[in-house]
């Protein structure tokens, strides 16, 4: 059987149209998007003692860490980088916009939620809600990388601390993102380790640094528990996202890329991925240069959490200024959670540092501010034919009845055909049978004379989209009439119980 023909089981959740795997036969052009800097930007910078760092380097922003909205009490709750190797803090938003610094019972006078205790200084570190927790205990999940130095001035004038890392982390568990509760040190793995669940396998998977023949690159130890999933061995982390061919010979920066960072979250249908990827310089070259590192972000998406591909290698998602003083001068973070629902658009927050220090002038890592780029929801790429074009599906098992689009027509129209599994149209139907959409919106029922697909005998089914001046999103099949997708919604959102669309 030719593998167009072979018949796909359509999973809950909007299908992104990244690659040709529902595709059987197309004629539209797929195009990449790119997302836009919030006017609010930076939404966090630098301004509270402790994270103006004494005037070394200061630093708020997310080091990783994570930015999640909690139903539970509506607020978008952040952890960050509070003055560079110093604190842990929180900051919550009742709009994702506005952020504040809850005076918290830790240390009743700051928002910080770890103590400082030199010579112990934190690193990169990971924060999740888990929404599908049994123990109320245990709802929030934090990871941090642990340095140490003889003074809290080392990080700032002597490069030779880079080399005093203790090379494993301690895992937290909380019951509101304030008070935590130590459960334990971790295996091996390198400084901006973090950690994210997969629910598709419903596993915690550790992302580790690790350092080989080509630099910076990710294994992963996946485990069903938390607490448990700690206990890995150097023999028992497998590669997860290694720089290939690409990555080594397109020379975008100083030294050939590496990956730096890797992020990854459920949303929709698949697991979607930021990559940071490292175009130098070196750390010591960065250091004494009063530099920071460039680092870019680009898109990956998974349908296991294990394959993962890069569809768009041409130009990253967002990528640093590059410009003096610029809050996202160099060394741009993606934030673990990655990407919330907010309306009809994608929040992701990232952090990206200037390199200016009130007493040093320059320095590599001060300056460190979290900005806030938007994107339309499921916005990362879309099928689009200027004139007339038609795409045809693979064979799909569906569950629902109501077919739904995400789709710029505003300047054209698209219509959707339901045909059997072999290809055949089926009369009340077909493209003549569809009432044309021509609007812009990133949920909308397509509707034909003969019905909903509940009126048809068979499951199996394939969709013919026939778009003329247009661009086609997404796709999906809901149980409702309107619109849920049933599929997971990244970090959350505001007007949802959990991060699944239900």
């Amino acid at each position: 059987m030719n593998p167009i023909d072979v018949p796909v089981t359509l999973r809950a959740g909007r299908q992104l149209l990244f690659d040709d795997y529902l595709i059987a036969t197309s004629e539209l052009q797929r195009i990449f998007h790119r997302p836009k800097l919030h006017p609010a930007t930076p939404v966090l910078k630098p301004e509270t003692p402790i994270e103006m760092n004494g005037g070394y380097c200061p630093v708020a922003c997310t080091f990783q860490d994570g930015v999640f909205f909690d139903p539970a009490d509506q607020l978008f709750k952040m952890t960050y980088h509070a003055g560079w190797f110093a604190a842990t803090a929180l900051a919550t938003s009742r709009d994702g916009i506005h952020w504040e610094r809850p005076r918290l019972d830790v240390d009743g006078v700051t928002n910080r939620i770890l103590p400082i205790g030199y010579p112990r200084m934190r690193d990169g570190a990971g924060f999740w809600l888990d929404t599908f927790a049994t123990d109320p205990a245990e709802r929030f999940k934090m990871m941090v990388y642990y340095r140490r130095g003889s003074h809290p001035s080392m990080p700032y004038v002597d490069y030779d601390f880079d080399g005093v890392k203790e090379q494993y982390a301690e895992i937290y568990t909380s019951p509101d993102a304030i008070h935590w509760t130590a459960r334990g040190r971790t295996g091996e793995c390198g400084d901006n380790s973090n950690f994210y669940y997969n629910p598709f396998d419903r596993k915690w998977y550790y992302s580790l640094r690790v350092h080989a023949e080509r630099g910076r690159q990710r294994s992963y130890v996946a485990h069903p528990d938390f607490v448990e999933g700690r206990n890995w061995t150097r023999e028992g982390r497998k590669p997860l996202v290694v720089p290939d061919d690409i990555d080594h010979a397109n020379l975008t920066g100083e030294v050939p890329s590496e990956i730096y960072n890797f992020d990854a979250v459920a949303y929709e249908s698949v697991m979607l991925g930021i990559y940071g990827m490292f175009r130098g310089p070196q750390n010591p070259d960065s250091f004494y240069r009063g530099l920071p590192k460039i680092t870019d972000l680009e898109i990956g998406f998974s349908r296991d959490g294990l394959d993962w591909i890069r569809p768009n290698r041409q130009e990253p998602f967002l990528a640093p200024s590059q410009i003096p003083g610029q809050w996202d001068r160099g060394y741009l973070h993606a934030t673990g959670g990655v990407c919330l629902v907010v309306g009809d658009e994608l929040y992701f927050y990232v952090s990206g540092f200037s390199g200016h220090s009130p007493i040093l002038g320059t320095h590599a890592y001060a300056g460190g501010s979290v900005g806030l780029v938007t994107l339309r929801r499921d916005g990362f790429v879309s099928l689009y034919s200027g004139q007339s074009g038609e795409m045809t599906t693979r064979p799909l098992q569906i569950s629902g009845s109501h077919v739904f689009v995400n789709t710029d027509c505003s300047a054209g129209r698209l219509r959707v055909a339901v045909l059997d599994e072999h290809g055949k149209d089926i009369p009340g139907f077909g493209l003549e049978d569809c009432e044309a959409i021509t609007v812009d919106k990133v949920t909308c029922p397509v509707r034909w004379r003969g019905g909903d697909l509940a009126a048809l005998p068979s499951r199996r089914l394939r969709l013919r989209f026939a778009l003329e001046n247009a661009h086609l999103y997404s796709f999906w099949v809901s149980n409702s009439a309107n619109g849920q997708s049933g599929g997971y919604l990244g970090a959350g959102g505001p007007g949802y119980a959990g991060i699944i669309d239900q």
